[in-house]
């Protein structure tokens, strides 16, 4: 081994080559480098349907009719009167004047107006427009479509129907 005091090789390795002050010291510099890669993990769809529907609808349907019967009663009367109204039968009296000795006032005819009146319950159908979202979600790229809690607004009937 070489000493400083007296400059003499003594064979080592360090020896064979001279003694410098220059230390070489290697610089490394790392780069990072941040992106965004795009890749589909899943996708959701949506489907607008309509569907037409039948709904009964509880009416009832109210008619009215008038009988109107003329009954003759050819009878003298004191004096003249107007319309009388017996439970549902309205009565219109009907004069004449008739010529006999001596004029007198005639009871010719009572035209009886009765209003009666029927109600029928029935069914009205109707049809009816509802409009549901069925939602269908994609868990891979390549996977199969799956409907999540069926459409909404339509009954579980409705929901084994195919939309398209």
């Amino acid at each position: 081994m070489k000493t400083m005091d007296d400059g003499h090789d003594d064979g080592s390795p360090e020896g064979a080559a001279p003694l410098s002050d220059d230390v070489t010291i290697s610089a490394v510099q790392e780069h990072l480098s941040v992106g965004v890669e795009r890749s589909e993990t899943g996708a959701v769809r949506v489907h607008k349907v309509n569907y037409d529907e039948i709904q009964e609808i509880p009416l009832t349907l109210r008619t009215e009719s008038v009988e109107v019967q003329r009954v003759q009663m050819n009878q003298p009367v004191p004096e003249e009167y107007g319309p009388r109204q017996e439970g549902d039968t309205l009565i219109v009296p009907v004069f004449e004047y008739a010529p006999v000795t001596e004029l007198r006032l005639m009871l010719k005819e009572e035209v009886r107006i009765t209003k009666s009146a029927t109600e029928v319950d029935t069914m009205h159908r109707a049809s009816v427009q509802r409009q549901a979202l069925i939602v269908e979600r994609r868990d891979s790229a390549t996977g199969d479509w799956v409907a999540e809690d069926g459409p909404t607004g339509v009954t579980a009937a409705k929901r084994t129907e195919d939309p398209r």
